[in-house]
């Protein structure tokens, strides 16, 4: 019998089989990360494994990548009232301004997967993209000379799509502020008084109106959940374990959590998934990406987190199944993940010692990154953790309930204050208070 012999081709071959059932195996797989091409943006690593939502099948092409920007962010955009939309660019007017930049795509600017050349906000651009178009700046404005134009955006000055709180309009009614507000106060939630508003003859629960037994549960531990629930918002709002608890079940994956809440909730819900906390839940990001890859937890965070923070992030992450604590979904769920440098410093800071004495009058963590927003007439709770993180102007409707404008502003664009949680000594105002009173004085020297 003749000896087979491999020969060259045929090792060609083997090693095309293995990484054909490679990369099978990796489609069929959950974990796509044997696809990725490169480390992703801060913004998007939770879900970087949904491929298909910003790829489509891979030969969607351009057209498909910008809508699915805009599924998740076009909301936020016009919320933001976009300083540069898209709609200007298409002006034949800016045509010319696109051969230096194509500022129709929001890929020009945001460029995964190329973390060494990505900066704060995603952005893939160096820092003087502004220079494209505002070359000529000060000619118009003397006070710009001299300006360099990687200082526009990092300087608390501009901000490419969203400048509300920085518009000179703005800033210029409320200068020369106190930086301590008289009537220095966060909006009151209003969700149980509104509720109360509409049910006048409801009275709350108390623990002998429990509707369910749990045969599992010890009998101690039944009667700390009978009280704990009959202490809650839930019992003042007429809120009964059966309410949650259908069918008896007692045990729920973080999913099912986001989904049971949200059946009330919605509005929460619908802010919550659209932050990190809650990103993977978003109904923007394929079904089976939902269902397969699970909550984000805190181990996966790329911001320094407690050792011992392991949990998935759902409703009851924050809240708790029964008690409701609101205290504790105000700072102390928050610290018991985050141990970044701003986090520790919080329970030595002013804002955490006014919290402690009076929670409706003091600052907790929630109270400024979960902010109270008005909305025709009532006062809500965004639960996107993001919405007002970055850049940190946006903080400013938060500060203002406080602060100064001209303080706040000041804050918010020194890195040490950040860090130690407001705690240093404000050493001098913003530089763009100065040209706003220039401005005002050359005008009124004109007249």
């Amino acid at each position: 019998m003749k000896n087979y012999k491999f020969k060259f081709w045929h090792y060609g071959l083997v090693v095309t089989l293995i990484v054909a059932a490679l990369i099978t195996y990796n489609l069929e797989a959950s974990d796509k990360s044997f696809f990725l091409s490169g480390e992703t943006s801060h913004g998007h690593h939770q879900i970087e494994l949904a491929c298909t939502t910003c790829h489509g099948d891979g030969f969607a092409g351009q057209d498909f990548m910008q809508q699915a920007c805009l599924n998740c962010h076009a909301e936020e955009l016009v919320q933001a009232n976009d300083s540069h939309p898209r709609k200007k660019f298409l002006d034949p007017r800016n045509a010319g301004l696109l051969a230096h930049l194509d500022a129709r795509l929001c890929v020009s600017c945001h460029t995964e997967h190329k973390p060494e050349i990505t900066h704060e906000m995603g952005v893939t651009l160096a820092g003087d993209f502004c220079v494209h178009c505002h070359s000529d700046i000060a000619e118009d404005r003397p006070s710009h000379a001299g300006f360099g134009f990687d200082t526009c955006a990092s300087a608390g000055c501009h901000n490419y799509h969203d400048n509300r709180f920085l518009y000179e309009d703005f800033l210029a009614e409320r200068i020369d502020t106190p930086d301590l507000l008289a009537n220095a106060q966060l909006p009151l939630r209003t969700l149980v008084i509104e509720w109360q508003k509409t049910h006048p003859d409801s009275r709350p629960l108390t623990a002998h109106d429990m509707d369910m037994e749990i045969e599992s549960v010890a009998p101690e531990t039944l009667t700390g959940i009978r009280h704990a629930w009959a202490d809650s918002t839930h019992a003042l709002t007429n809120t009964n374990c059966s309410s949650c608890h259908v069918d008896n079940q007692t045990e729920f994956t973080s999913a099912e959590i986001v989904t049971m809440c949200g059946g009330c909730h919605a509005e929460q819900r619908e802010t919550f998934t659209q932050g990190k906390h809650g990103l993977r839940f978003s109904s923007q990001l394929p079904e089976e990406f939902r269902r397969t890859v699970g909550a984000m937890s805190p181990v996966a965070a790329q911001i320094a987190m407690q050792p011992a923070a392991s949990t998935e992030l759902s409703c009851t992450s924050c809240h708790g199944a029964h008690e409701l604590d609101m205290r504790f979904a105000a700072v102390e769920a928050c610290l018991g993940c985050h141990d970044d440098e701003h986090s520790r410093n919080y329970r030595a800071s002013a804002h955490f010692k006014a919290w402690q004495s009076d929670a409706a009058e003091g600052v907790s963590c929630a109270g400024c990154h979960l902010p109270r927003e008005e909305n025709n007439g009532r006062i809500a709770i965004n639960h996107n953790q993001n919405h007002n993180l970055q850049p940190n102007e946006k903080m400013l409707p938060v500060c203002l309930s406080c602060h100064g404008v001209e303080f706040s502003v000041a804050v918010l664009a020194d890195e040490r204050q950040l860090k130690s949680n407001f705690r240093s000594p404000v050493s001098k105002g913003h530089d763009t208070f100065n040209l706003i009173r220039d401005r005002i004085a050359r005008i009124k020297t004109n007249k």
